[in-house]
This record gives structure tokens, C-alpha cells and sequence, in this order.
């Protein structure tokens, strides 16, 4: 089954609206001409050649989906996963996942936000070929499994089994040669054998290397927001409206440029005889000085109303990203309370449910590295169950009005560990219970401060 080339297109374009890459960032070169250019700028119907080329040497792009998913996923890293894990070669692939010296909750948080622009991720558990005898060996040559992140644009082919899980998926590759070029290939792994091939419909028989596994599963992984690979994720909008804020800020300073300048203007009288234009206007400068007679001089300037507009519509622009993103750090003066904390309740449940899909996907990765090794998995992996994000300047004048009016101490003593769990739930979970019961232990008489 081959993802649909609309869909695969749409998963390169969320990549460069992520990275900034691609037609977000064109390149156009003296000798390259704008058929031969990558990007997303919209060309008028009557702007020129020549001035829609200028417009892509000026045009600028101000990133907001790289913001947002690194946002959402410093949110989950304030609550990294429990894991109960016995077995030392698990442990040391906690500390290094990649093969690279990241330990898996870094790896995690660079997976996220990939995950979280586009709305599905795949996941490679590889194993490396040469697997010492003993236990001390394989941890001293780091012959234990480790995660390779696999964008679904890559995808070339793929099959689902009766559960919904992969059974096959090829995917594109690059491999350097002996001349130092890279070329093309594809990799395949399926529940019973992987295997590399030049060429991109998936063919046993154009193997130039492979093997089995008796994993009796497909080692890579697909991880959704929604359970159905492969699908297009909520902040894929955001890519969306970058694209139009790339272009109406593009179509703004292609406004400014033309119309900012004054022009001076000079009235002639009716009667002036021999008056040459083109001396005076050669004349004119800082440097120097105009005689005139009857009116003076005067400059004019053309109207701020097409710029105003774009400014409002990309106000507009931003308005809406923030909505789509969840941003709460910065809400705007008109806001109420209650839609900010009805803001922060989205942002909870959003957290919360790509907690829990995270936690299937940790539990399945070391599923299948306990099956390439042999053993047994951990014992125990959780994810944090709720997210309780709030205002807490909200929440520290929730308090000051409880004790304003005299609020029983039970409830005020409440309030404050609330507080203390906002503001402290990142820290050790022994600091916190220390803090908490120091709000406990507190006298039930809080005086209620001078208004």
C-alpha cells in the first residue's frame, strides 16, 4: 500500500515549514531562473517577472511551527516518564538510544516535536550485526538495539496487519559511495527479514543485502496522534498559515518599498516663463538649497491604507497560530479569565492524550529490543497521567482573595499546595511531597493581607 503522493507532499511541505527549508527559504540564484526555483511565494497575476523575483530575494520567513512543537514538548519533558528497569542492557540503552550518546529522554524530545508537526512519526528499532558472547562485552561494544526516527515522507510502501500495526515498510534512503557521492537506495523491513535495494518498488529479488530476524515483528514502529497511520496532525494548520503570513508579509514590503518614498512637489505659477524642470528636480538635495516663488515646496506622501491592511491581516495571522498552538504565555489584554483557563484545560487534555500515546510507543520499542536481545522488558513505564498547567498569577490572586474574605484554612491550605504543585512539579517528586506537607504543617491562621 503506497501513501498517496498528495499526502506525501503535504508531509515535506509541514518538514519545511518545521526546519525552515525548501520554498520557505528559495534561492535564487544570478544564473537560475523562477521555473527552476523552489517556492511557496504566489506570484500575482500582474506583478512582472522581474518584480516577483525581487519580491523572493527580499521575502523573509518568521518560523512559528518550530516554536509551538518545541513548546508542547518542553511541556511533556517537565514530567519525564518512570521507568522500572532491572536488566544492564536496558538500562544502558536508556542512557544512549541512538547509537549516538543521547539518553531516550533527549531523544524524545526531538521526536516529539517531528511528531507533533506532521501528526505521525515512524520508528526504527535496529540492532547492531556483531553481537559479543558475554554481557560485559556487548555494553563495553554497545551491541544492544538502538531508535533511528523515520519521517513518514520517506515512506515508499507499506503494509498493515490485521491489528493495524506495520507489517512491511520501505522507505528511502541515502548511502555513500567509494567516489564520496551519495546515491539512492531503499531499505524494507518486514515481520520476517529486512533487506537493502537500489531502486524504489520494494523487490526481494534486487537485494545487495539483508537477513532474517526471528523478531516475529515489524521493527519499525508507527506512532499517531490518532492511532491510524498514516494521518495529518492539528498544528499541520500552522505550516498552512505560515505559508500566507510568508506571503502577505512578502507582498507587504514589496508595498513599502514602493510607496514609502516622498516625492516632492513643486508648483510652477502660470505666468513663470522658462522654467526647466529637469535642472531643478538635478539641483535638489541635502546639500544645497531651492529658491522658489509663490508656494513653497512641498512633499507628499502616498496613503498608509494598503500597508495598514496587510498589517491587520497578518495581526489576524498571528492571532489565529496562537489559538492552534495553545499559546498561553502571552494572552491578550481583553482576555478573560475564565477562556484563559479554559485555554490551559485544551493544553492539559492535548498533553495529556499525546502522553499516552508516547507511553505505547515506549512500550512497544522496548518490546521489541527485549525481543533482538532475548530477555525480558521492564518492569515498569509510565508517563505522567494529567498535566496541570495553569496561570499561576491567576492562581496566587485566587488565593489572596480567599484569604481577603476568610476563607475556611482548610481551603486556603488547599489553594497553596496547588500553587506549590505548579510551580515546583518539575522537581524531585520527594522535594515536592517535603513541600507540600510544609503548606500542611502551617498554622490554620492565615491573616488576610492589607488591601
Amino acid at each position: 500500500m503506497k501513501i498517496a503522493q498528495d499526502l506525501i507532499k503535504r508531509y515535506a511541505f509541514i518538514a519545511d515549514a518545521l526546519h525552515g527549508t525548501g520554498g520557505f527559504a528559495p534561492l535564487l540564484l544570478p544564473n537560475t531562473s523562477l521555473a527552476e526555483t523552489v517556492t511557496y511565494l504566489v506570484k500575482y497575476p500582474r506583478e512582472s517577472t522581474e518584480k516577483y523575483a525581487r519580491r523572493q530575494r527580499m521575502a523573509w520567513y518568521r518560523n512559528f511551527l518550530q516554536p509551538a512543537c518545541s513548546r508542547f514538548a518542553g511541556y511533556l519533558a517537565k514530567k519525564p516518564p518512570m521507568r522500572t528497569i532491572s536488566n544492564p542492557l536496558l538500562t544502558e540503552m536508556v542512557d544512549d538510544c541512538d547509537w549516538r550518546g543521547n539518553s531516550m529522554d533527549v531523544f524524545w524530545q526531538s521526536f516529539v516535536i517531528e511528531a507533533k508537526a506532521r501528526g505521525c512519526m515512524l520508528l526504527l528499532v535496529d540492532m547492531p550485526r556483531e553481537i559479543p558472547g558475554d554481557q560485559a562485552s556487548q555494553i563495553a561494544a554497545r551491541a544492544f538495539p538502538y531508535l533511528v526516527a523515520i519521517a513518514p515522507e520517506r515512506v515508499i510502501d507499506y503494509e498493515l496487519n490485521e491489528r493495524g500495526l506495520l507489517r512491511m515498510v520501505a522507505f528511502g534512503d541515502t548511502l555513500t559511495g567509494a567516489n564520496g557521492q551519495e546515491e539512492p537506495i531503499t531499505r524494507v523491513y518486514t515481520d520476517a527479514e529486512w533487506w537493502v535495494q537500489r531502486g524504489g518498488t520494494p523487490n526481494r529479488g534486487m537485494a545487495y543485502d539483508g537477513g532474517e530476524h526471528q523478531l516475529g515483528v515489524c521493527p519499525v514502529l508507527a506512532f499517531t496522534e490518532s492511532g491510524d497511520f498514516p494521518m495529518v496532525g492539528s498544528f499541520a494548520q500552522i505550516a498552512d498559515l505560515s505559508r500566507r503570513y510568508f506571503n502577505a508579509a512578502s507582498e507587504r514590503d514589496e508595498i513599502l518599498r514602493a510607496q514609502t518614498f516622498s516625492l516632492l512637489t513643486y508648483q510652477v505659477p502660470p505666468n513663470q516663463a522658462g522654467f526647466e524642470v529637469s535642472a531643478v528636480a538635478e539641483a535638489i538635495g541635502t546639500h544645497n538649497m531651492l529658491i522658489h516663488q509663490g508656494d513653497s515646496p512641498v512633499f507628499i506622501a502616498p496613503p498608509d491604507g494598503p500597508a495598514s491592511i496587510y498589517s491587520a491581516v497578518l495581526e489576524q495571522i498571528e492571532e489565529t497560530i496562537r489559538r492552534i498552538a495553545m499559546t498561553v504565555e502571552q494572552p491578550t489584554q481583553a482576555e478573560s479569565g475564565v477562556a484563559l483557563a479554559i485555554r490551559f484545560q485544551e493544553l492539559n487534555s492535548a498533553l495529556t492524550g499525546f502522553a499516552r500515546r508516547m507511553e505505547d510507543l515506549e512500550r512497544r520499542v522496548f518490546d521489541v529490543a527485549s525481543r533482538w536481545l532475548g530477555i525480558n522488558g521492564p518492569e515498569a513505564i509510565a508517563w505522567a497521567r494529567s498535566y496541570e498547567l495553569a496561570d499561576l498569577e491567576m492562581e496566587m490572586t485566587v488565593l489572596q482573595n480567599m484569604q481577603a474574605a476568610g476563607f475556611p484554612p482548610e481551603v486556603i491550605q488547599a489553594q497553596m499546595q496547588t500553587i506549590v504543585g505548579l510551580q515546583f512539579g518539575a522537581s524531585d517528586p520527594e522535594r515536592v511531597n517535603d513541600l507540600l506537607d510544609s503548606v500542611t504543617s502551617m498554622s490554620a491562621e492565615i491573616s488576610a493581607p492589607t488591601p
